[in-house]
């Protein structure tokens, strides 16, 4: 993905992870939506950060990270935080989406403000899954999304 910034109304989802297995099924889960939602995914989480750092005032925030546990360079953990860090995205929903279902992963999410969502076997549990994350976002954007989704 280049680091291009977007000047779009829809609401952007930030997705990092590794696996382009993973990647293809996230995006085609957001398809639903596509009227109203862009995924905009990273092969680790340093070129995620790297983009969100460079966001500014007139850029859009996404309404949803999601960050897979185990990614090279700069695992999920590791990316959130330093996310949490940043402090204009102390509102942003970001949700860890990892093949664990260690309660020690979870709690770390939990400790850290984000969500924990496993990642599903197959694309009809995806499907499912996609609202979950969905669930994270506020309550105004959850409308939108659905709205426009359905």
């Amino acid at each position: 993905m280049t680091m291009t910034k977007y000047t779009t109304s829809k609401h952007i989802v930030v997705y990092a992870d590794d696996d382009p297995d993973d990647v293809e099924l996230v995006q085609e889960a957001f398809e639903q939506f596509a009227s109203n939602v862009e995924v905009i995914t990273f092969a680790d989480g340093s070129r995620a950060l790297s983009y969100l750092r460079n966001l500014t005032e007139a850029d859009l925030l996404p309404c949803l990270i999601i960050l897979d546990v185990n990614m090279p360079v700069l695992n999920g953990k590791e990316t959130l935080l330093r996310l949490r860090q940043l402090h204009k995205y102390d509102n942003v929903p970001v949700v860890l989406f990892t093949t664990s279902s260690m309660p020690v992963d979870r709690q770390f999410a939990t400790h850290n403000n984000a969500g924990f969502v496993t990642k599903p076997l197959g694309f009809e549990q995806m499907e499912m899954i996609t609202h979950s994350f969905i669930d994270h976002c506020s309550e105004e954007t959850q409308k939108k999304i659905r709205r426009m989704g359905s």
